[in-house]
Formats: C-alpha cells, structure tokens, sequence
C-alpha cells in the first residue's frame, strides 16, 4: 500500500499492532490531561516490569490511541515458552498493578480512572488461577478448583479461603508495585515525558532513558529500535 519495494519490521510492527488493538485514531481529540495520564499510566506499567525480577522484557511503550485503548506497553519472551513459572506469575501481577498505582503517585487517589479496569481484571484472574488451578498458594494447598460457575458449587469455606488468597496477591502486587515507582519516581517522570514527546518508545530507548535519565536526547532515542 505504501508504494515500497519489500516488508520491513516497521511494516510487521505496524500489522502487529493493527491486528491486536485495532487502526490508529488519528483523528481522536485527546486532552493534554488525558495525554499526560495515560503517559504516566503506561510509563508505569513499563518501569515495573524494568525493575522486576522473572518480568518479560519491554518490547516497547506507546501513548498512540488505537481502538478503545490510549495507550500499551508490549512485553515479549527472549524465547518460546512451554510453561510459566510461579515467579513470572507474580512478575505478572506487579507489572499490572504498574499503571494504577502510576496513577494514585502522580495525580492522587481522586484522580485515578477507569483506564486500569482492563489491567485489574487480568490480574484477578491471573491470581485466581494460581489458586484454583497451579496449586500456589499455601493457604489452598496443592489442589485444584472448579471456578467456572464462580465458585457456586464449592463450599462458602473453600471460596472465602479462594478469595482471600486471591486479595493477598493482588495486594502484594500493589505493594510491590509502589515501592518499585516510589523508589525510582525520577525515572517514572522521565519515562512519561518521553512518551509525552515522542508518543512511542522501542525498549532498547527506554533502556537508554533509564541508564542516563537527563541526557535521553543524545542516547540513541533516534537509532533503531
């Protein structure tokens, strides 16, 4: 469609995206408010995983609305992987409480919006299931659970002690989550401005952002990613 003479990996980055968030709203008015938000919000995200031990590496960070979404960070595996490990679970769990807690830290508890439903519901159950089903978590033991009716054919024991391990993780992921960004707050508001500036960053620029936060201009933010 462009008119070039092969494919390059802008070209399959470009299909990627497409393909798992949708076309790019150019037109979309988004407010300076919203902007710096959802830089923020993803910028988190992105430091958390930078940050947590058994997290996949960034791939990148955007702030370019494509479909219902303002915004994504994009991790992928250095090689295949068959099975994940109870580590990379809560790795998992810290990085999407990243962009709420972003949030709460920048602009207050007030001010923290809907954006990190997604997120929550994908740590939920994520958490559920290395209760009901890896057998991780101490207080269940190594068994398995039927959830799929929501817990209505277990007893109200077995599904308060469910749910209550469930709560611990997530909260133990808030937790880990706001040390890491309150501990590293300069690097969040590097991040985010970056974004702000440039809308979207490969993981190797945010790399270099990190390593030399006041000289990001001149760490290769223009080489390839």
């Amino acid at each position: 469609m462009d008119g070039a003479k092969a494919v390059s990996m802008e070209d399959l980055e470009y299909a990627k995206d497409k393909i798992m968030m949708g076309s790019e709203r150019k037109s979309a008015v988004i407010s300076d408010e919203s902007r710096k938000l959802t830089a923020f919000h993803e910028g988190g995200h992105a430091l958390v995983a930078v940050h947590t031990d058994g997290a996949l590496p960034v791939h990148k960070a955007t702030i370019v609305p494509r479909g219902m979404s303002l915004g994504m960070v994009a991790q992928l595996p250095d090689k295949d992987e068959t099975s994940i490990s109870r580590k990379q679970m809560l790795a998992r769990l810290d990085v999407c409480m990243g962009g709420r807690v972003a949030e709460e830290l920048i602009f207050g508890e007030n001010e923290v919006t809907s954006g990190a439903s997604s997120d929550l519901q994908q740590a939920t159950a994520l958490a559920r299931a290395m209760v009901t089903k890896y057998g991780m978590s101490k207080e269940v033991g190594v068994v398995t659970h039927n959830y799929d009716d929501n817990g209505k054919s277990m007893s109200t024991e077995t599904r308060l002690l469910i749910e209550k391990e469930v709560k611990y993780f997530l909260e133990r992921a808030y937790n880990n989550a706001k040390t890491i960004l309150t501990t590293h707050s300069k690097e969040l508001h590097a991040l985010a401005n970056a974004l702000l500036e440039h809308e979207t960053l490969s993981g190797n620029q945010i790399k270099a952002l990190l390593a030399q936060p006041t000289v990001f201009e001149y760490c290769g933010l223009n080489a390839a990613p």
